[in-house]
């Protein structure tokens, strides 16, 4: 046998210092093309930056670099909306680093994106469990509580957050978030608050205090919080505003004659003095009365003629009353409980309802216009009841 000098220890040594140079030029290189990829994907090219990040990881496997391409594979496809092959990209991440928390968090977001609250809850339990001073992970977790209904698991969630990052807003956040969802208003506006101290442009914790003032009935301070927004600049000020519209009750807001109904004339008045058609006994006579009300209605419920009621007032507080509180006598003309009709403008949110009066057949009929009532008892266009201070008019106490 031929010997060169180098013993067998040797020579596994040369082997093994050839394969780390081998490994080390390998690792080199995929950090040159992670470097390539990320280049791509900030330049919005996520197709060649996806297959940046697939040769990146390729050549270093198990490394931080092909841990990092995965990352990025996964928010490429993100980008792209292609949250299947994220899930399947964060899926294969995990199958290959099990305990790095921030793929199971990944992949919890993506499954709230997808509405898919039950495995995003098991995506971020998984990552709060391999890292439990996560704050990000637990506040993640502490929000698909809520949206699971699962209200105080949420505030241990949001409270450890506040625990781990006291000095963020996110943890006030979701403690105000948690409590507006159980029903504790007081608590929610105290933590809302608290947010927003801590970061005075964190626009969505003004939203969520905005709404929780206008489920308390303080459209004031509700307002308060849009013209804070507003002033802002914030695009976010439309969603507050639509709540705010959509929490406040309707009303009526203004009422007026516009089909020669005269509201002001008072009791005992001849009918007749309403239009010449009923100076001829037995005659009827269409009239209309326009309300304006405070926000959009629904149009099924408004144009029922049966969610509207024409009666004589019987509030006898200031003279209130219809005909002085007298019993009508027989020549009281004859005017229906319901409307022949209802038509409602939905760019005006006005509503015109149409109701006859008759004469009789003695053509000496009188009436009190004054102390006619429209009341309406329908819902807005968001199911919610009249107010009831503002639901009815007549023309001696206006809206009321």
């Amino acid at each position: 046998m031929i010997s060169y000098g180098i013993s067998s220890d040797g020579i596994d040594a040369l082997f093994g210092a050839t394969l780390a140079n081998t490994q080390a030029n390998f690792d080199n290189l995929s950090s040159t093309v992670l470097g390539q990829g990320i280049d791509f994907f900030q330049a919005g090219k996520y197709d060649q930056a996806i297959n940046a990040f697939r040769r990146s990881a390729a050549l270093s496997p198990f490394s931080d670099n092909a841990a990092k391409s995965y990352d990025y594979i996964g928010q490429a496809y993100l980008r792209q909306d292609n949250t299947d092959q994220a899930v399947k990209t964060y899926q294969e991440a995990i199958r290959i680093y099990p305990n790095r928390p921030e793929f199971h968090r990944a992949l919890g977001d993506i499954y709230m994106r997808q509405e898919n609250p039950e495995a995003a809850l098991k995506a971020y339990e998984t990552a709060v469990k391999f890292d439990g001073e996560d704050a990000e992970a637990r506040y993640s977790l502490g929000q698909a509580y809520l949206t699971a209904g699962e209200t105080l698991k949420a505030k241990e969630q949001f409270s450890k957050v506040v625990q781990l990052t006291p000095t963020s807003a996110a943890g006030y956040y979701g403690l105000g978030q948690a409590a507006r969802a159980s029903g504790e208003m007081d608590e929610a506006v105290t933590q809302l608050t608290r947010a927003i101290r801590v970061n005075r442009n964190f626009e969505i914790a003004y939203i969520e205090l905005g709404s929780a003032y206008a489920d308390m009935g303080d459209f004031q301070k509700a307002q308060d919080q849009l013209a804070i927004l507003t002033v802002k600049n914030s695009d976010k000020a439309t969603e507050l505003q639509n709540y705010i519209a959509q929490a406040a009750q309707p009303q009526m807001l203004t009422a007026t004659s516009t089909g020669g109904f005269n509201a002001g004339l008072g009791p005992q008045t001849d009918v007749a003095d309403l239009s010449s058609t009923l100076e001829t006994a037995g005659n009827a006579k269409l009239f209309s009365m326009s309300f304006a009300f405070t926000k959009d209605m629904d149009e099924g419920s408004i144009t029922d003629p049966y969610n509207w009621k024409i009666s004589r007032a019987t509030i006898r507080d200031n003279g209130g009353v219809y005909n002085y509180g007298l019993t009508p006598s027989s020549k009281e003309a004859v005017i229906l409980p319901k409307p022949a009709y209802v038509t409602y403008n939905t760019e005006t949110n006005t509503a015109t309802v149409y109701f006859w009066i008759s004469q009789n057949a003695t053509a000496d009929a009188t009436i009190d216009p004054k102390h006619i009532v429209f009341k309406f008892s329908g819902t807005d266009a968001y199911g919610k009841a009249m107010d009831p201070s503002a639901d009815e008019y007549s023309g001696f106490r206006g809206i009321a």
